[in-house]
């Protein structure tokens, strides 16, 4: 895969987010995942499956502990499609 961009990253887990999440105002890179958005172990599963099958990656669980916000993710995200390309 080529390198993401990560306004794409953004868009994908905005979607998820409204979706999946019923989160209706946009998330923004500062916001916190737990704090902020309120995402509990359950919807933290459904973000990252989301990111998984959109993006073709893998998210491990032990990355879960190293992620405070949404810009986090997004940095996770696009260095793991980097990775596995």
């Amino acid at each position: 895969m080529a390198e993401l961009d990560p306004a794409q990253v953004l868009a994908a887990m905005n979607d998820i987010a409204r979706t999946e999440l019923d989160h209706s105002t946009p998330l923004e890179l500062t916001q916190r995942l737990t704090d902020d958005l309120h995402l509990d172990s359950m919807n933290m599963i459904v973000m990252a499956v989301g990111l998984e099958n959109r993006f073709r990656i893998k998210l491990d669980e032990q990355d879960a502990g190293q992620l405070a916000t949404v810009g986090d993710l997004i940095a996770l995200v696009c260095r793991r499609a980097k990775e596995q390309a």
